[in-house]
C-alpha cells in the first residue's frame, strides 16, 4: 500500500515539474524507481532460510536449495557463509558475513551463530557435517590437539 501511495505521489511530482519544464529534476524522478529496486534487489533480497530438510540461499541472481543431508561444512567468511558440498566448497550464501577483524580476533559473530544452526540441523537429519575451524572452540585443522 505504501509502495502505491508513494508510485502515486511521484507521479503527480513529474506531472508538475513536466509543466514546468524542469527536465532535469524530472529525469531524477524518474530514475528515482530504478535506484530504489536496485537497493532492494542488493541489499534487502538476499537472505538464508532453513526448512527441515533443506538449506535456501537467495541471492541477488538466484536461489540454491542444498539438501540438508549433502552438507558437509558451513563455514563463515567475509564474503558469507560458505557451503561445502562434495569436499569442495559449493554455495555461498551472501546474507549473512563474517568481518575479517572478527576472523583475525577469531571472535564468534552473527555467521558463527547461522553456521552453527545449519551445522546442528544437518547433524538433526545425519549428515556428515563436521565443525568450522575458526570457530573459538574448535581450533584449526594443523594445531595440535
Amino acid at each position: 500500500m505504501v509502495i502505491v501511495v508513494l508510485a502515486l505521489m511521484e507521479i503527480g511530482f513529474v506531472a508538475v515539474l513536466v509543466d514546468e519544464r524542469n527536465f532535469g529534476v524530472v529525469v531524477l524522478l524518474v530514475m528515482l524507481p530504478g535506484f530504489a529496486g536496485w537497493f532492494w534487489w542488493s541489499f534487502f533480497r538476499p537472505s538464508i532460510g532453513l526448512t527441515s530438510t533443506e538449506l535456501v540461499l537467495r541471492n541477488k541472481r538466484r536461489t540454491e536449495r542444498v539438501d540438508l543431508r549433502t552438507i558437509e561444512a558451513v563455514m563463515p567468511s567475509s564474503e558469507g557463509l560458505v557451503v561445502f558440498v562434495g569436499g569442495r566448497p559449493a554455495y555461498v550464501g551472501w546474507a549473512v558475513q563474517k568481518s575479517n577483524l572478527a576472523m583475525w580476533l577469531r571472535r564468534p559473530g552473527r555467521a558463527d551463530q547461522v553456521a552453527e544452526q545449519i551445522r546442528q540441523a544437518a547433524l538433526a537429519v545425519g549428515a556428515p557435517v563436521r565443525p568450522a575451524f575458526g570457530l573459538p572452540d574448535v581450533p584449526p585443522p594443523d594445531s595440535p590437539r
